[in-house]
């Protein structure tokens, strides 16, 4: 399915996800479709609490399916509707194989009656060929700026581009953040040298060294440069709190210089405030 692929189900943070999505296609003019994976077993219900049906079928899936997109945006919307009867990650990984865009909520129903599961979330965020965002809640935060993290690594590079377009086309501002630290011996100790001056002003030349690779015309204002000491988690999750999108790439380098991780976009997504998108 081409477009932006939306997985759907009874919680908040799935409603929370579909309008976001649906506020995010209006700038891109793509089409959106909600996904609800159902089996026989993992069932959807609008009622809390509603025993398990022995004779639930595709055909009450379609309905469940069709109110909780009513029940998020109302009942005028131009959402496809797409149930299936398969396991909620592989669901969306297969119909989000050729979309532009995967939206999950934080967290979602798992497969047993009122246990929260974070494990759809982390599943497509892991195994998604193209960018995933992560949306926690309803928090009215549109007007914030977009924050993207640059470590240098081509997945960074990626969401600068992503970051930038969706910028442009959203009409905010656009922050880009370098993280940087003292480096540290393998015992643990900082390195006396080079001075903490000289690292904040090469990290700073680091940062518009990025941006110059990348177009950034037609944003509404110019890129704020903030190159900051702390890691680089710690300091996205920060910054989210006054953000309305932070924007990040699949692997970046950890602590230790030319080691690739994937715990910054993990815990970002996991901790961020604002909607996180991850980009492979």
């Amino acid at each position: 399915m081409e477009g932006i692929i939306v997985g759907v189900d009874e919680s908040p943070y799935a409603r929370a996800a579909l309008r976001w999505a649906v506020a995010h296609a209006a700038t891109t003019g793509q089409p959106v479709t909600a996904v609800m994976a159902w089996g026989f077993v993992d069932q959807h219900h609008l009622e809390p609490g509603a025993p398990f049906d022995p004779h639930y079928t595709s055909a009450i899936a379609a309905k469940v399916l069709d109110d909780l997109v009513a029940q998020a945006l109302g009942r005028e919307d131009a959402v496809v509707r797409h149930p299936v009867c398969d396991l909620p990650a592989r669901a969306l990984l297969e119909a989000g194989a050729d979309a532009s865009l995967i939206v999950v909520g934080a967290r979602g129903m798992g497969g047993f009656r009122g246990l929260l599961l974070g494990s759809v979330s982390r599943q497509v965020l892991h195994r998604a060929t193209g960018p995933v965002a992560v949306v926690r809640d309803d928090a009215e935060r549109a007007a914030g700026p977009v924050v993207v993290g640059i470590d240098g690594s081509a997945a960074s590079h990626r969401a600068l581009v992503w970051a930038v377009d969706h910028a442009r086309r959203s009409r905010l501002p656009l922050v880009a953040l370098h993280a940087w630290h003292l480096p540290v011996t393998s015992a643990g100790f900082y390195v006396p040298w080079p001075d903490p001056d000289e690292l904040a002003a090469g990290a700073d030349r680091f940062l518009r060294t990025q941006l110059a690779a990348v177009d950034t015309e037609g944003l509404v204002t110019p890129v704020e440069c903030r190159a900051v000491s702390d890691r680089a988690s710690a300091a996205l999750v920060e910054a989210s709190s006054l953000a309305s999108l932070v924007v990040v790439g699949s692997r970046g380098h950890g602590q230790l210089a030319g080691a690739v991780l994937g715990s910054v976009s993990d815990q970002v997504a996991h901790h961020a405030t604002s909607p996180v998108v991850v980009v492979p």
